[in-house]
């Protein structure tokens, strides 16, 4: 007999409860990644861009229309808007104590950077660092003497993003310049285009639910099936690189699509060749992830262990359940769960040990997804692009943070003994 979600029987999440740092109301709207950044005063930045459905075109699938900067003055607990730049997603960082985004304009056009000198109230014009059409974004990006190294992706030769095809590269910024906006500081590596699934890793559930199409069962929620402007897909394809600094050694952790969402727990891992000059991204192998979405690899160094939040399927290759999702309005194929925000530990960013749910929603029209994290003195903040009460999983009606209260006494102790 099954036993009611709530019940005293169960394991309880973590950090269930959030602080809410803003509603998304507009149905048609939503966010990617919220960052979490400490600013030099002390306060956190939440950023995010928004996002719309409305006038889509071929090869451009959403339309940023601006991004927001929210700040806390109490470690996370309140939030108020603080200004607003009309950019795409991106990069927050500070350097010399002052912030930047380093991002695209809207459509995903070009590679530009914008820099505040009072946390994200004011920001200069952009400055132009490379042309052509990109997106990626907040990832973790990775600094190895007085270079930072963050990664973007690319179109496929076709200009479409998340597809077969599809491409990154790498952009590197001279910490030591004199200054970041000045375009000489940035390098930029040829592109790499994902390498293929190889033979055995595919299980070709990809047709289990066809877009667009209304399954039997529950009836379809007003305006249709969501994702209902997405072409039918795909092929297998890399997004979202995060860059991670391993022990000295800068590597590309790419999110992988293989069967749609149906294959999930698997990344590629790209190693960054750079002898100043020379830029590259070379790709070195595929490596399990636990997931099926989003990831964003942070290093603690007091312990010096790796963390990432991701969120788990409970039954990815279920053709039934698929359908059954879909017959409710819900895209994406049974893998497309993200309901379960989990949290991990590595040593070496390869092999993940688990720390527990961090949140959980009951219902799979639900999520916690694009998790960010930041380091909170014993605890660690998650940032969430949280969907409540919006029309499906992926689609946010709010931003949330988590505090996952001594986060550190959730490992355990992964050094040998000889």
């Amino acid at each position: 007999m099954a036993r009611h979600l709530d019940s005293e029987c169960w394991a309880t999440p973590s950090a269930q409860d959030y602080s809410e740092v803003c509603e998304i109301p507009d149905p048609e709207v939503y966010c990617p990644t919220p960052s979490l950044v400490r600013l030099p005063s002390g306060r956190i930045l939440c950023s995010f861009a928004l996002l719309t459905r409305v006038n889509r075109l071929p090869g451009r699938p959403d339309h940023e229309i601006k991004t927001l900067f929210w700040i806390s003055d109490d470690n996370g607990d309140t939030w108020q808007e603080q200004g607003k730049v009309k950019l795409g997603d991106g990069l927050a960082f500070v350097h010399h104590d002052k912030l930047y985004l380093l991002c695209n304009r809207s459509g995903r056009d070009d590679i530009v950077l914008v820099e505040s000198r009072d946390e994200g109230v004011t920001w200069s014009k952009p400055q132009l660092l490379f042309k052509g059409r990109f997106w990626n974004t907040f990832t973790p990006h990775a600094v190895l003497g007085s270079t930072l190294y963050w990664s973007f992706g690319m179109g496929n030769h076709e200009g479409n993003f998340n597809r077969t095809g599809s491409r990154i590269v790498l952009v590197a910024g001279d910490l030591s310049a004199q200054s970041l906006m000045d375009q000489s500081a940035w390098r930029i590596s040829p592109h790499l285009t994902y390498p293929g699934t190889p033979d055995g890793l595919s299980t070709g559930l990809v047709a289990q639910v066809d877009p667009g199409k209304t399954y039997p069962g529950a009836p379809t929620p007003p305006g249709g099936l969501t994702f209902r402007d997405q072409a039918p897909d795909i092929g297998d394809h890399w997004l979202e690189p995060n860059v991670v600094n391993v022990n000295g050694k800068v590597r590309v952790y790419v999110r992988l699509r293989v069967d749609g969402q149906a294959t999930p727990h698997m990344c590629a891992i790209c190693d960054v060749n750079d002898d100043g000059k020379k830029l590259e991204l070379c790709f070195t192998q595929f490596h399990p992830l636990p997931g099926n979405c989003y990831f964003h690899i942070i290093r603690d160094e007091p312990e010096g262990y790796f963390w990432t939040p991701t969120n788990m399927p409970t039954r990815a290759q279920d053709v039934a359940w698929g359908r059954e999702m879909a017959a409710h309005g819900l895209g994406g194929g049974a893998g497309n769960e993200r309901r379960f925000l989990m949290l991990w530990y590595s040593l070496d960013a390869l092999s993940w040990f688990p720390a527990g749910c961090v949140a959980r929603w009951p219902s799979p029209g639900q999520g916690f997804n694009y998790n960010a994290m930041l380091i909170d003195g014993n605890d660690l903040l998650i940032s969430s692009r949280t969907a409540k009460n919006s029309r499906n999983q992926h689609d946010n009606d709010r931003v949330t943070v988590h505090r996952v209260r001594n986060f550190r006494k959730r490992a355990m102790n992964l050094y040998p003994v000889l």
